[in-house]
Parts: C-alpha cells; sequence; structure tokens
C-alpha cells in the first residue's frame, strides 16, 4: 500500500508539474547572479543637476561576484561582452553596437550611452535615442563562458530634480555546465536561452504587473501622470530586419472591469498607457489595476528572412508624475520603474549579435 501511495503521489507532482519542469527546461532566476544580464531601458541624453552638474540620463552599473561554488582569485578578470539594441521597424533594421569591458571578481563598471564622466570605462555611443543593452560573460577568445557572478542596475535621470532605477534581469546559464565552461552557440553564433544542453536558462513570454493609470494633464489645476510599458524581445537579429512581436494586453481596474487591447513594436518600444489605448487613464480604469500580457509572438510579414511564432518578453513599468510651475507648465517631479512578473512558461529564445 505504501508503495501504491508513493507512485499515486509521484504521478500526481508530474500532473502539475509545469511544462518546461516535465521538459528538463530551466528557467532563470531573477534574482541570482547570471551569466548574462539585460538591461530592458537605456535612453540617450544629458541632464544638468543642481547638485551634480551634467550627467548622463542614463547610468548603468556592473559588478562581478564570485559565482557559487566556484574558486575565485584576488584581480581575477571578468570579461563582458555588450551590445546596445534598438529598435527597428518595417523597413528599418534593428541596429546595433557592441563592445567589451573589463572588470575583476567583486569589481565594479560604470558607464553611459554618453560617453561623458563620470565613468570607469569608455564605450561607444548607441545608434538610438533609447534600447536595450545585453551583456554577457566571455573568455579571453571571446566566446561565451559560464560565470553566474554578474549583477547590475541602471540609473535613469530624466530630469535635473528626478531620478528612478531598476535591477538589470541576470540569466544563468544551465546548471549542467560547470563554471567557466564554454556555453554552446546557435545558429550563426546566436545566444540561446532554452534551458536546455549547453546553453543559458530560458526566459518567459508574458508579463504581468500592477500599473498607476495615465493622468491627462488639464491646465491650470491638474498637472499629469505618465505611465509607460517598456517591452523588449530577446528574439533579435541585430542590424538586420526582424518581424514584428504583436502583444495582447488585458488591462482590469482594481474591481476588475476587463479592457483588452494590444501594442505591436520590433525589438524595443516605450510607449505610454494612453498612446496603447486612449482609455487607459484614470478617468475611465480609476487610479491602479492590472495588466497581464498574452504570450508576445512574432508575425511575418513583407518577406522578412526571420522566424515567426512565440517569443520572450520582457517589460519595465516606468510611471513619471509632475507638478505645476507657477507659469501652469508641468514639470518631473519624480519617477520610479519596476519590472514585471511572469507566468514561469519558457519559451526558446535566440539572440543574434552580429
Amino acid at each position: 500500500m505504501k508503495n501504491l501511495l508513493t507512485v499515486l503521489f509521484v504521478g500526481l507532482a508530474l500532473l502539475v508539474a509545469p511544462a518546461g519542469t516535465m521538459a528538463g527546461v530551466e528557467l532563470n532566476d531573477s534574482q541570482e547572479p547570471g551569466s548574462v544580464l539585460v538591461f530592458p531601458k537605456v535612453l540617450r541624453g544629458r541632464v544638468t543637476t543642481p547638485d551634480q552638474g551634467v550627467l548622463a540620463t542614463t547610468e548603468i552599473e556592473i559588478s562581478a561576484t564570485c559565482p557559487r561554488g566556484a574558486t575565485c582569485t584576488d584581480g581575477q578578470v571578468v570579461i563582458i561582452r555588450a551590445h546596445w539594441v534598438c529598435p527597428g521597424a518595417l523597413t528599418t533594421p534593428c541596429r546595433e553596437t557592441d563592445f567589451t569591458v573589463r572588470t575583476t571578481v567583486r569589481g565594479s563598471l560604470f558607464f553611459n550611452p554618453e560617453g561623458i564622466a563620470p565613468a570607469n570605462a569608455t564605450v561607444p555611443v548607441p545608434p538610438c535615442s533609447g534600447g536595450y543593452l545585453i551583456a554577457w560573460v566571455v573568455d579571453n577568445q571571446g566566446r561565451p563562458i559560464k560565470f553566474d557572478g554578474l549583477i547590475g542596475d541602471a540609473i535613469i535621470r530624466e530630469g535635473p530634480d528626478s531620478a528612478g532605477a531598476y535591477n538589470a534581469i541576470p540569466i544563468q546559464a544551465v546548471s549542467a555546465l560547470a563554471n567557466g565552461a564554454l556555453v554552446s552557440l546557435g545558429e550563426s553564433g546566436a545566444l540561446v536561452f532554452d534551458g536546455l544542453d549547453a546553453h543559458y536558462k530560458a526566459v518567459t513570454g508574458t508579463v504581468i504587473g500592477t500599473v498607476r493609470y495615465n493622468r491627462v494633464f488639464t491646465p491650470p489645476t491638474q498637472a499629469p501622470i505618465v505611465t509607460s510599458l517598456t517591452l523588449l524581445t530577446l528574439d533579435v537579429r541585430s542590424n538586420d530586419f526582424n518581424f514584428p512581436t504583436f502583444v495582447d494586453l488585458d488591462f482590469f481596474t482594481s474591481t476588475e472591469v476587463l479592457l483588452s487591447t494590444f501594442t505591436t513594436f520590433v525589438c524595443w518600444n516605450e510607449i505610454a498607457l494612453n498612446a496603447i489605448d486612449p482609455n487607459l487613464v484614470e478617468t475611465f480604469m480609476g487610479r491602479k489595476g492590472l495588466v497581464q500580457s498574452a504570450e508576445a509572438e512574432k508575425v511575418a510579414i513583407f518577406g522578412i528572412d526571420d522566424k515567426a511564432g512565440p517569443v520572450t518578453l520582457i517589460a519595465l513599468i516606468d510611471t513619471r508624475e509632475f507638478t505645476l510651475l507657477p507659469s501652469g507648465a508641468p514639470t518631473l517631479t519624480r519617477g520610479y520603474i519596476y519590472s514585471t512578473y511572469n507566468d514561469s512558461r519558457p519559451v526558446p529564445t535566440s539572440f543574434v549579435p552580429r
């Protein structure tokens, strides 16, 4: 009887386990250091602050820790390959600019897309006003390796008296790889995020989060509040044409009233909620609510040489609050940025650097 119960419980566990687990797919852990870091939002520009002078709108910070179970030495070099990735359009490729930076175990880098001080690393300027950054550890021959020791964050200053920040998203290599082992590449040298073989762990294709609905500017008494979604996919053929990514979005009021809509982008986009749908404002939806996406999907168009189907989706939610100057003009006072949740369903992914 005891053996029968054991078989029954094991069978039930398999039935309720996520599909990715049943297939042996490993999902990344966004709370642990990784071999890859993704910074979902990078903006060009400069701001003049009252206390620090001219600063870049975006400041990137990357630190290296010693991976769990590894033996690290003082001064051990960590080489990081990185790509600024830009949005595209149906007739425009998703441009990118790549570079290499170096730090040490327990060392830290700070740099920005403007190439100005303060910084302790010199990097090229990205070829667009906004996009994302992906960075991964390589060996001295430029080959990706497992080194689950990277953490990072970004500071976004969009006004002289306002700043927001977010943590980079780490992605680990699969557990079967030894520290320092080569990560296998896919077709055309792609970084493969599928949680299998000697690749990186998998990423998901849905996003879930709480949003502050937009307040429309109604002078002279009411300052605006603007919430935007930053959306990106890692399924990118950089410096090449890409299919557009379609995302169905369900927005809910705090009392569960549903508004269904969608958005589309090529590689990356930041879009205000009321640009997705004009009804996503507090006069219609209330002050706060929930957003939940369906699985993102690339859709074939114009004979572009890309792969259609489900793709990864990463998002940030960014809210900017304004106040009114004596003149009645709005000025940015504060902002806050946070990551979204997901449904733990992995989506096989390939990022093709050029």
